[in-house]
């Protein structure tokens, strides 16, 4: 999904991170959710200190939101 630019310059700032962080996913069956769930997962891949989530409970779905692990 992303490009191999975007991917490197969003590893490069992952990088930078200081503390982990989660990917909440919240989905519904609609093609924009399989599409939000293929980038959420995309960006989790590239560092360690990101994690994907896809259990979200948002009222709006298809949506993701960004968080420190546990909270």
């Amino acid at each position: 999904m992303l490009d191999p630019n975007t991917s490197a310059q969003l590893k490069t700032l992952l990088e930078r991170l200081e503390s982990p962080i989660e990917i909440v996913a919240t989905l519904n069956a609609s093609d924009k959710s399989d599409k939000i769930k293929e980038l959420v997962m995309e960006i989790a891949a590239l560092s360690d200190q990101v994690t994907a989530r896809f259990d979200g409970t948002n009222s709006r779905a298809p949506s993701f939101g960004i968080a420190k692990v546990g909270e």
